[in-house]
């Protein structure tokens, strides 16, 4: 591994982004490689047992967990989420699996429920008004979502449509997987914490990983944040929880741990699944995108230089992270930050890509430029929206296509008929349109009729 071309590479898109702290690793002591401080103040270095956030990484937790209980025979991944949560009566919800929450293809929306969830944690911080001042469709009058009980009342009470018929598209939900965490609990009879800990943390000697912030301690992370209208970072202590939505994204974890949850996917499961539910876990269920497939809260890129590479990526207040394994290299890797919208995918694939002998800001997955036609353009042209707080703006500008996205105008490079691409942390993202909607960030979003531009 070329060394010195990895750490100018990374130290680039560190400073680039204003990344307060990240730490890079891959498994067998192949390298490992920290930035900046994780408490900028007192200027403490980061180790491999320094505690980050790792957000949605969580889902594979949660999904190697739900395996589990298949295999003691408790559920059925094609059960309905009726047969474990009969009092769930949102529209849709008869005919949506198990199988359909762990790939994303339960037809739900993005939602604003993580918000209501994460409401006490960011009244704490101030985050909630800002939130509303940003222009996110929250109510101040709703209540909190405390626990599942309060989460399965909300989506039953709110009116939305589901997106198509179970099966039929792929549209990112943390709701989904909420109610994968309530199944583990009514079915297991443990908390999905404990569960968690008992069955995957504590086999796999991940000692430092856990969901309870009375846990946090001396070893942990500092919590920094982007101020959205200044673009400068700023220390904030407050670490966001949401009890009803942990199965989506609230696990705590370090290096050392991360690189022994990566033996499940290079052993044959580890001891903690069978090969059988490995590959359950791991299969291409569903085209996420083109190239990239979704198994069961993992992403499977098939032909990433010629091998398979299977990750995810996490993102929460004070969290940016990227797991990764390429079985077929026998290797794991994690990047870990402690801001949100860190290049950490990026930072990931460029350690992997260095290893592999392979310029580390190359694109596995490239698109071809493409001239739009004007019935192409005005096909596009529009505001996109989702009730999880998500606006895009796409419009014309001398001659170009601009993407506006959390108030930045970003140019666009033209890769089909309906199909558009932008660069973010570092990496490049995909926009699909079809039949009025966009397909971004894995989540679909719908065109509003009365903002067209």
């Amino acid at each position: 591994m070329n060394k010195d071309l990895y750490k100018g590479f990374a130290k680039s898109l560190i400073d680039t982004h204003q990344t307060p702290a990240a730490i890079i690793a891959l498994n067998n002591q192949r390298y490992e490689k920290s930035f900046g401080y994780r408490d900028q103040e007192k200027q403490l270095s980061v180790t491999a047992d320094t505690i980050f956030g790792v957000g949605s990484i969580t889902k594979s937790m949660t999904s190697i967990a739900i395996l589990q209980l298949q295999e003691v025979g408790k559920i059925s991944v094609h059960d309905t989420i009726k047969t474990y949560i009969p009092e769930i009566t949102f529209e849709g919800s008869d005919d949506i699996t198990l199988h359909h929450l762990l790939t994303h293809t339960s037809g739900i929306p993005p939602l604003n429920t993580l918000f209501y969830a994460n409401r006490q944690s960011m009244e704490r911080d101030g985050s909630f008004d800002l939130q509303i001042k940003m222009g996110v469709p929250l109510d101040r009058e709703q209540e909190s979502i405390n626990d599942y009980d309060d989460l399965i009342t909300y989506l039953n009470a709110i009116q939305f449509s589901i997106l198509d018929e179970p099966g039929q598209s792929f549209s990112y939900s943390n709701d989904g997987y909420a109610l994968l965490g309530m199944i583990i609990e009514r079915v297991s009879g443990l908390s999905y914490e404990h569960y968690i800990e008992n069955n995957i943390f504590q086999p796999l000697g991940m000692k430092n990983s856990f969901f309870h912030l009375d846990r946090i301690d001396e070893q942990a992370a500092c919590l920094y944040s982007m101020d959205p209208f200044t673009a400068t970072v700023e220390y904030s202590p407050e670490w966001w929880d949401a009890p009803a939505m942990r199965p989506a994204g609230y696990a705590k974890s370090t290096v050392n741990d991360m690189l022994r949850f990566g033996d499940v996917f290079l052993k044959e499961g580890n001891g903690i699944l069978t090969p059988e539910s490995l590959d359950l876990l791991t299969s291409k269920h569903i085209e996420a995108e083109p190239g990239v497939h979704y198994g069961y809260g993992l992403l499977i890129i098939p032909n990433y230089f010629g091998k398979t590479l299977i990750t995810h990526g996490g993102s929460i207040k004070g969290a940016s992270a990227q797991f990764a394994v390429s079985p077929e290299s026998d290797i794991a890797a994690i990047c870990l930050t402690n801001i949100a919208g860190a290049p950490a995918e990026a930072l990931l694939k460029g350690a992997l890509q260095c290893d592999m002998d392979i310029e580390p800001d190359k694109a596995a997955i490239r698109y071809e430029d493409y001239v739009l036609s004007d019935s192409d353009r005005h096909a596009i042209v529009g505001t996109y929206e989702s009730s999880e707080g998500l606006t895009i703006k796409v419009y014309e500008k001398n001659a170009s296509m601009i993407v506006e996205f959390q108030g930045n105008e970003m140019p666009s490079r033209s890769v089909g008929q309906r199909a558009l691409t932008i660069t973010m942390h570092g990496s490049e993202f995909l926009l699909q349109f079809s039949d009025n909607r966009l397909h971004f960030g894995f989540r679909q979003l719908q065109k509003s009729k009365n903002k067209d531009q």
